[in-house]
């Protein structure tokens, strides 16, 4: 199975504007993925840094009044006031335009896309869904009898039966179940397989070959 399969759901509730990626594509973290309608929030950055501007003239007139003894200290911290208040509205507004823009969150292969562009999808509604076949999970069912020759860190060799012109892999023992089925006797191993050249599909049978 592959390492990670991620499900890429929006944070807010809104129109698709633009779907950037296809089924099937490479995607790297923080690429962009789509972008949902953004257009009143954008407007509403646009708005804070232009009261912002203003705020800050005021400030700075009065901080320079202030040195002078013209405006009272109560009168500075009044507009500081003023100016901080917008800066935060417009960090706020700026997480809402950033909400809208959705990344990957992960490297992988782009499995499913679920919008389309000028569909609605809800708060917490998947849009992609992403895995990462670079590195597989490979589970083993095994008798207890094997138990004794394996060792959690050590590399086994692998093979694949629906590839059998592959030859055989190395694939890194990184967990042994310390419960042991009672009704078949058996045990979970797993094992992390290096995919890197994307050799092997994930789903596929996998054969583990241990020394005799």
């Amino acid at each position: 199975m592959a390492w990670h399969r991620t499900t890429v759901s929006s944070p807010v509730e809104e129109i698709v504007a633009a779907v950037m990626v296809e089924e099937g594509q490479k995607v790297e973290e923080g690429e962009l993925l789509a972008q949902l309608a953004s257009r009143k929030q954008d407007l509403e950055v646009e708005r804070l840094e232009q009261l912002i501007a203003k705020a800050r003239f005021v400030y700075e007139a009065t901080v320079a009044l202030h040195e002078e003894k013209i405006e009272s200290k109560e009168t500075l911290l009044e507009k500081k006031s003023d100016l901080d208040q917008f800066l935060i509205a417009r960090e706020v507004a700026v997480a809402d335009v950033n909400d809208r823009k959705i990344l990957a969150p992960v490297s992988g292969t782009i499995v499913h896309r679920l919008k389309d562009t000028g569909e609605a999808v809800e708060r917490v509604g998947p849009l992609f869904e992403i895995i990462d076949v670079s590195r597989l999970k490979l589970m083993f069912f095994l008798p207890v009898k094997q138990l004794a020759m394996l060792k959690k860190g050590e590399v086994y060799r692998v093979s694949f039966p629906e590839f059998p012109k592959a030859g055989l892999f190395e694939a890194k023992l990184i967990f042994i179940d310390p419960e042991v089925d009672p009704r078949s006797g058996l045990f979970r191993a797993r094992f992390e397989f290096d995919n890197a050249e994307s050799k092997i599909r994930p789903g596929v049978r996998a054969r583990l070959i241990l020394p005799d």
